[in-house]
């Protein structure tokens, strides 16, 4: 399987198609910060609506990416995430939920869903948004997986919900990782560092760590069952690119949220 990633822009907005997520029944895209409606503290494209923000300028970059990538607001839904690794099995009565009506979708940083016409949208500042998707069930899902979901093993946890819930074979399973911190600037101390096996640890100086979060979501979907072939890493780091993506370490309380979305049309 070739797995690459396709720069798609409109109106100065920029999105990150994973290809082999996008088939004639599925999309599937990883926001930027460009081009968007937000001004002031921040600008640009930020789908965040806790991020201090004006909400009006929020929800115009929602109608613009909803109408570059075609899918209906109205079936959209977002979770409050808190760096769990609680995901949610997305029904007909969640539908909206966090756009066009309240959300009841609280303390959850993944979805899954096989309705048609959903789409599951998360949120990341550096943290690595995951989407899924099963070609043959016609399943979708996302995944917020910053360290502490990573740690949790929220990646892992969403391929065996696929399989139980939705009886995915992990082999049909595409996994494909967002622009996220790299290991070149995920630095941390030793309580950290020695959350995660010593394979994906880089000592520097200073009883620092870097730390691999890319390699260590691969290895998890791997141990899984997912082919190396079907799981894709964009390998944009998020801080080397902060001109293009929000960043909570390099923002800071400028910092917007970009968006990893996955649907079924």
């Amino acid at each position: 399987m070739n797995f690459e990633f396709i720069e798609k822009k409109t109106d100065g907005r920029e999105y990150l198609l994973p290809s082999p997520l996008n088939t004639d029944f599925s999309f599937a895209a990883f926001t930027s910060k460009l081009g968007g409606f937000s001004h002031g503290k921040i600008e640009g494209l930020n789908l965040g609506f806790r991020v201090g923000d004006d909400p009006e300028s929020v929800r115009k970059n929602y109608l613009a990416v909803a109408s570059d990538l075609g899918f209906d607001l109205g079936k959209a839904v977002l979770a409050r995430q808190t760096h769990t690794d609680n995901i949610r099995i997305v029904t007909e009565d969640d539908l909206g939920k966090g756009i066009t009506k309240e959300s009841d979708i609280t303390d959850t940083d993944g979805l899954i869903t096989d309705i048609k016409g959903a789409t599951l949208i998360i949120f990341a500042a550096d943290c690595m948004p995951v989407l899924f998707l099963d070609p043959k069930k016609k399943v979708v899902a996302a995944a917020h997986s910053g360290w502490r979901g990573t740690v949790k093993k929220i990646a892992a946890k969403t391929v065996r919900l696929m399989k139980s819930e939705f009886g995915s074979e992990p082999e049909d399973i595409l996994a494909a990782v967002g622009p996220s911190i790299g290991k070149c600037c995920f630095e941390v101390d030793e309580d950290t560092a020695f959350c995660f096996d010593k394979r994906y640890r880089i000592p520097k100086s200073g009883g620092k760590y870097h730390v691999d979060l890319w390699s260590a979501v691969r290895d998890m979907l791997e141990r899984e069952g997912v082919p190396p072939q079907n799981i894709g890493v964009s390998g944009v780091c998020t801080i080397c690119h902060s001109d293009k993506y929000y960043s909570y370490r390099a923002h800071k309380d400028r910092a917007g949220r970009c968006a990893g979305t996955i649907g079924i049309r």
